[in-house]
């Protein structure tokens, strides 16, 4: 019987990207960067991932990030944000590859039409502190991948 960990270290493998190169954000976007749509971090068929392809050598950058956003989500007022901080998981897979480190943010259940776009999280809280957040978070990002799911079982 597979575990929740290796069912998604296997999805990683296999999972064809569907949003690469890419980081959304309210904040100013560097021109390297393609702006993704807010539906990309949402999730209305009830579940979904976001795949995390961290430089190896920015990892700790990123999970300084990953760690305000833990913060962040733990202390929601917002009735959606503290729904969503509920069923947010947020993993580091422990077979990376020589090029990345591969961090896996799940959503089981997502709250329905709820926006998952971290920067925009971190945003409502840390309005002051964003613009570093963001640059870190995009400096540290090789690419994310999104995958909505449904549920079988």
């Amino acid at each position: 019987m597979r575990t929740l960990a290796s069912a998604i270290i296997l999805a990683a493998v296999v999972a064809p990207p569907v949003v690469s190169n890419r980081v959304h954000s309210a904040a100013p976007v560097s021109t390297e960067f393609q702006v993704t749509t807010a539906t990309n971090y949402a999730f209305p068929s009830g579940a979904g991932m976001l795949f995390f392809y961290v430089k190896p050598d920015r990892t700790a950058d990123f999970e300084s990030v990953v760690g305000r956003l833990a913060t962040t989500l733990d202390q929601a007022d917002d009735p959606v944000r503290k729904q969503q901080a509920a069923n947010w998981r947020i993993l580091k897979s422990v077979e990376s590859t020589k090029d990345a480190a591969i961090y896996v943010f799940i959503f089981d259940p997502a709250v329905s039409g709820a926006d998952y776009d971290p920067v925009k999280v971190l945003s409502e809280k840390q309005p002051v502190d964003i613009q570093p957040l963001y640059e870190k978070l995009r400096d540290a990002t090789i690419r994310v991948e999104r995958m909505g799911l449904t549920k079988l079982r």
